[in-house]
């Protein structure tokens, strides 16, 4: 029988091992999913540079404004829903652009390399850092801890500039050796590294907790690089900087959009996007009511912690049922799944399958885990199981609408539980 150790350390602390070993291909097709927007930003930035380089001067002041616009539209959707991370991640980008595109030109050479150099080394760092700290709110004592953070590297500017500290200067633009490799990279060598570590680290979350955040902050610091190596083509750090805003853009979008639609503990679509789904039902369907046998009682025992990686275990087992099921949590712990164009006899046997994996799942629960005062064996582990009881209708004569069937499958599952559970009823 498969075990599940809810409560084993490598759950918690080897993310890359539970990648490879537990999620395989369908980890990588998400994140390549996920890699589709930031991906085709940055090869439209790609291929649009070279053509905006040909744009008017009575158009350029218009153009310019393009990457501010929208990260203002960005900002307010972070400040409505609360994503701290995205916001000063926008703003640091937003500032730098500003920086480059108003300031540098208007001051001197020498001042220009030092305030470039400077932001190229604390750009990608400022980046990672936002992208690390946790949501802890924007207007707050949190919030203005990070307003304060990204202040330093202009602190650090005027610094280096008012009191002309040269060995600082000499370290942001240090070059330990030349290469013809290199030779079109403007970068310090302190700056590089950065970068390559704020690549490599962005790429590891992404892998590590593949979301629309963590992909869009990923495509971000690129196209920040790339804005940042096109000092002197305007036209170009334009048309990365408004990339790299897109790519946030597009993360609070869909971040708003999962927060209505997705259930946050299971990853399935919540009751909202049932409730849509079944607008658009026509012809055959079924669907099926499930419901966890006992789940509070659990609860009570083993805590919520391990009732909660219950609920997990059962939405992706309900996530992968044959003939088309598309499963949703419809609230506690019961869910719907939705069997488009099917009639019921073709759904009994892959709901069956799905009632018979849920049983044959046994949890590891381990003694530092347990409530005090329960009656399991102190010397050891105990192995624990849950069973699922399944309703289930189709659309007929009787049941004409998507909610007398949902009435009629909670008729069949409440005969389930009366039987017995861990069974199906029609």
């Amino acid at each position: 029988m498969p075990i599940i150790d809810i409560y084993s350390p490598c759950f918690s602390q080897s993310r890359y091992h539970a990648f490879f070993v537990s999620f395989g291909k369908r980890a990588v097709l998400r994140i390549i999913s996920l890699l589709f927007v930031p991906v085709s930003l940055l090869a439209a930035a790609f291929y649009l540079y070279p053509a905006a380089a040909d744009i008017a001067p009575l158009q350029l002041p218009v153009i310019r404004l393009l990457p501010p616009a929208i990260a203002l539209f960005a900002l307010g959707l972070c400040l409505r829903f609360n994503r701290s991370r995205l916001f000063f991640v926008l703003l640091s980008v937003t500032l730098a652009y500003f920086i480059m595109q108003w300031y540098l030109p208007s001051v001197g050479k020498v001042d220009a390399d030092i305030i470039w150099n400077t932001l190229c080394l604390l750009l990608p760092y400022n980046i990672v850092v936002f992208s690390l700290l946790g949501e802890r709110g924007i207007f707050s004592w949190w919030g203005a801890s990070r307003f304060v953070l990204l202040l330093v590297p202009f602190l650090l500017v005027v610094g280096v500039m008012m009191f002309d500290l040269t060995g600082l200067q000499s370290f942001f633009a240090w070059r330990f050796f030349e290469q013809e490799l290199l030779s079109g990279v403007h970068f310090s060598h302190p700056a590089l590294a950065i970068m390559l570590l704020a690549v490599l680290i962005l790429n590891g979350r992404l892998f590590a907790k593949p979301d629309q955040q963590n992909s869009a902050l990923f495509g971000a610091v690129l196209a920040a690089i790339m804005m940042l190596h096109f000092r002197q083509a305007f036209s170009a750090n334009i048309v990365f900087a408004a990339a790299a805003m897109l790519m946030l853009a597009v993360a609070v979008v869909q971040e708003s959009w999962n927060m209505a639609y997705i259930d946050t503990l299971t990853g399935l679509p919540g009751r909202r996007a049932l409730e849509e789904e079944l607008l658009k039902l026509g012809g055959a369907y079924t669907i099926a009511m499930l419901d966890i046998d006992h789940f509070k009682r659990f609860n009570d025992r083993y805590g919520h912690d391990a009732g909660d990686q219950v609920l997990r275990m059962a939405a992706a087992l309900f996530g992968n049922v044959a003939a088309g099921g598309k499963a949703f949590r419809y609230g506690g712990e019961e869910f719907t799944i939705l069997f488009s164009g099917k009639r019921v006899e073709e759904t009994i046997a892959p709901l069956e399958a799905v009632r018979r994996r849920v049983g044959e799942n046994r949890f590891q629960l381990r003694k530092k885990e347990r409530r005090h005062g329960s009656s399991e064996n102190a010397k050891g582990s105990q192995y624990v199981s849950v069973h699922v009881s399944i309703g289930v209708a189709g659309r007929s004569e009787q049941n004409a609408s998507p909610q007398e069937v949902i009435q009629a499958a909670d008729r069949a599952l409440y005969r389930a539980k009366k039987q017995g559970r861990n069974r199906l009823c029609e």
